[in-house]
């Protein structure tokens, strides 16, 4: 094989490992919807990462890719956990004012954007046409999913603020990570990442109830958030950062919206509406566009 064909069959991994992992994130509106009622969202994505965290840091342990934990308490590390928690609140505080139909929109919608933005800042990335159709695509199939909603729409300025700021920590954390991963392992940056961001997050704890956790649906959701929609998935994430450009990363992630869709439809019994079908399928097209472009 040349050398050429290796690098592409290389990204191509990549893409396809990324669109994994957010296939495994758009799992977890199905997970939340298991939880207890009272579990509040913010704790439920507390819990998410805190597990992933020492999930995927304990796998980078028996690998013995961490030999002394005080290497990776630097600026940068500290960053991409400081993006973890700032994602997380932002996310959370934007349903909680505008509504989960345009809080998720707006945070999800934007990330691309400005993945986009900060790899042409920062790793002199060039974006192709085909990034600007897939993202166009993307964001418009987003939007129809949102407008065919049966949540109620709400704007709110502080609302789309908090939103927009979950969309920004979630690209900085994309451009961060990759950074670091070029001289240590994925697995141990992104589980490290994690504790550090639950340690910012750590006041949720002190403003919710936990006892809904001590219950087999309360331990089924969040081993499931942690492990599988957190955990698996940063992983997969991890490796695909390797290979994939940063602005590339951003629109690749929107197949969790999609996957949330078709769970939301199939498992859920939500509507198919006209609207949220043709979103879905200008979501996928976007996918396939993004994932086999040269």
């Amino acid at each position: 094989m040349s050398e050429n064909n290796k690098d592409i069959n290389e990204v191509l991994k990549g893409r396809v490992l990324i669109v994994a992992a957010a296939i495994l994130w758009g799992t977890s509106g199905a997970a939340q919807a298991y939880a207890p009622i009272e579990a509040s969202p913010a704790l439920l994505g507390t819990f998410r990462i805190l597990i992933a965290g020492i999930f995927i840091t304990s796998f980078s342990v028996i690998k013995n890719q961490i030999k002394n934990f005080r290497c990776f308490f630097t600026p940068f590390l500290l960053l991409t956990g400081l993006c973890q928690a700032m994602f997380q609140f932002g996310y959370f505080s934007a349903i909680k004012i505008t509504g989960v139909a345009v809080g998720a929109m707006v945070a999800i919608g934007c990330s691309p954007v400005f993945s986009g933005i900060l790899g042409v800042l920062f790793d002199r990335e060039k974006l192709s046409i085909n990034w600007f159709i897939s993202t166009f695509l993307a964001v418009s199939g987003l939007f129809l999913l949102m407008i065919s909603s049966n949540d109620s729409v709400k704007i709110e300025t502080a609302g789309i603020l908090f939103a927009i700021l979950a969309g920004f920590s979630y690209a900085l954390f994309t451009l961060v990570a990759k950074r670091l991963i070029k001289s240590r392992s994925e697995d141990s940056v992104i589980g490290v990442s994690f504790l550090i961001g639950t340690v910012f997050m750590a006041f949720f704890f002190f403003i919710y109830p936990i006892n809904w956790l001590f219950t087999p649906r309360g331990i089924g959701a969040v081993l499931y958030l942690g492990i599988i929609s957190a955990g698996l998935s940063y992983m997969c994430y991890g490796r695909g950062l390797k290979s994939v450009k940063v602005s590339t990363v951003g629109t690749l992630t929107l197949a969790e919206p999609l996957t949330a869709a078709f769970l939301g439809i199939f498992l859920l019994n939500e509507p198919l509406t006209f609207l949220s079908g043709i979103g879905m399928i200008f979501i996928l097209v976007s996918q396939v566009i993004m994932v086999f472009n040269k």
